[in-house]
């Protein structure tokens, strides 16, 4: 896995998942939960802010999470009517 080959290299990573159980099967070094639809995992197209917000906090989980730790995402999808 890609991920395992950069954090031997001393470069921290984060995976950003929609499928936590399938993800946890890889065992990737941190992941981030979205509880978003499949294809969606930075929210809301045109929802800019949230995007960031979400990009720095997975850039900060990378930075600071520990081992195999898993995040859930604080961002919540919302219907619009």
């Amino acid at each position: 896995m890609i991920q395992r080959e950069a954090e031997a290299a001393g470069i921290r990573t984060a995976a950003i998942a929609h499928l936590l159980k399938a993800a946890k099967k890889a065992r990737p070094p941190r992941i981030m939960h979205v509880d978003f639809p499949l294809g969606r995992a930075y929210g809301r197209p045109n929802n800019e802010k949230m995007q960031k917000d979400i990009l720095l906090d997975l850039i900060e989980f990378a930075l600071e999470g520990g081992a195999e730790e898993v995040m859930e995402c604080s961002y919540h999808w919302t219907e619009t009517k």
